[in-house]
Order: structure tokens, then sequence, then C-alpha cells
């Protein structure tokens, strides 16, 4: 369980700093550029609701399991992304599988703590923290 928030931190993370350097490679202006990144939340919000459904249907390991994969896949592509719309494509699923991910991941760490019989949600938000920093 802490592997996936490990990963789910780092994911995005590892993009960010590339942020410059695709706004230059496909000159896009401020404006564009911002637009394409919206694409991030537009995507979350999008797809926030069906998590439930989701894990409801394939169990909240398997969906955290898929979306993390999600995540990396089409962070990767909007990494390499040539033109603003395989851009903001990419940052719009990735944004999907993100949302579903974080309700798939918290849901599997409530049940885990359930078992643990203490409260160890927190300690898994840490490791989230600790992949963002290394991502």
């Amino acid at each position: 369980m802490a592997a996936l928030f490990l990963t789910n931190g780092a994911l995005f993370a590892n993009l960010l700093p590339r942020y410059p350097e695709i706004k230059a490679d496909l000159q896009l202006s401020n404006a564009e550029f911002g637009m394409a990144v919206a694409a991030f939340p537009a995507g979350a919000l999008t797809a926030g609701l069906a998590a439930a459904t989701l894990i409801r249907r394939y169990r909240s390991a398997r969906v955290a399991v898929g979306g993390t994969l999600g995540i990396a896949v089409f962070v990767v592509l909007a990494g390499v992304a040539r033109t603003p719309l395989l851009l903001a494509s990419a940052l719009f699923v990735a944004g999907a599988c993100d949302a579903i991910t974080d309700v798939a991941q918290n849901a599997h760490g409530l049940r885990v703590q359930r078992r643990y019989g203490r409260s160890i949600i927190n300690s898994f938000h840490a490791v989230w923290s600790a992949g963002a920093i290394l991502g």
C-alpha cells in the first residue's frame, strides 16, 4: 500500500520540473500552456465520481494499481507530447486516473488501517509526500 502512495506522489511531481521545457518546445504562450495544464484538474473533476462505481466493481486495491499504471502512462505521454492538444489530452486522462486512484488508495488504506486496529492512514500520506519530493 505504501508503495502505491509513494508512486502516486512521485509520478506527477516528476513532470512538474519539465513544464518550462515542455512550454518552450511546444512554443506555447502563458495562456495556452495554462489551458493545457488545466486539463489535469478538469480530468480529475470529470472522472472523480466514477471512483466509487469502479471500486465497488473491481475492489479498491485493483483500482488503485490500475489507476497508478494509467497515471504513469499518461504522464509520460504528456512529457513527450508533440502538440498542445496531445499535451492537454494526456494531462486530462492523467488527472482522471489520479482522481480515481486517490479515492481507491484512501479506501484501501482505510481497509488496511481497520485490520491493523490503529491509525496508519497518515503514514500513507507521509509516504505520498516523500514520493512527491523524490519524484
